[in-house]
């Protein structure tokens, strides 16, 4: 089971970083787009936010310019981390859990400004149902499905015996 799980994300090892931060910001600009006209998102202006997903290993960094994301700087320090593994932001994406709860379970963390991180998951946690297209909310329900069945449980069994 393991060999699937590496595999399934050894695509996304393989591509450039560049391609990786312009496409979170793509795809952040598309979902939270109504936000970002409305202003919702503006206490990000000119932060750095980073993601990192501990154990596939990948982080992401974008920051917030005018009423868009954009692709950060790697060099450049980051203002608020968010890290989990893979399970927890799959959790996080397909609002399977909130944010409150994986903070809680100590499963999502947070590092850097508090201000901003305290706003960041305030702001997570009011949104309701995202805008995702009913193509790509079915894609994501049934790659969480896939990833609970094939590689959660089976990481969840090798960290009890480790």
């Amino acid at each position: 089971m393991a060999n699937l799980c590496n595999f399934l994300f050894m695509p996304l090892r393989l591509l450039p970083r560049p391609l990786h931060d312009n496409g979170l910001a793509l795809i952040l600009n598309r979902v939270f787009s109504e936000q970002l006209a409305d202003g919702e998102l503006d206490f990000l202006q000119g932060r750095i936010v980073r993601i990192e997903i501990a154990d596939v290993p990948l982080h992401y960094a974008v920051r917030l310019e005018g009423r868009r994301f954009v692709a950060a700087s790697a060099g450049n320090r980051a203002d608020v981390v968010l890290g989990g593994d893979l399970h927890t932001f799959l959790l996080l994406a397909s609002q399977r859990e909130d944010a409150d709860t994986l903070f809680f379970q100590r499963r999502l963390r947070m590092q850097g400004d508090t201000a901003t991180g305290l706003h960041l998951k305030n702001f997570i946690d009011a949104q309701g149902e995202l805008a995702l297209p009913a193509t790509l909310r079915t894609a994501l329900a049934r790659f969480v499905d896939l990833y609970d069945a094939r590689c959660a449980t089976q990481r969840t069994v090798s960290q009890l015996t480790s």
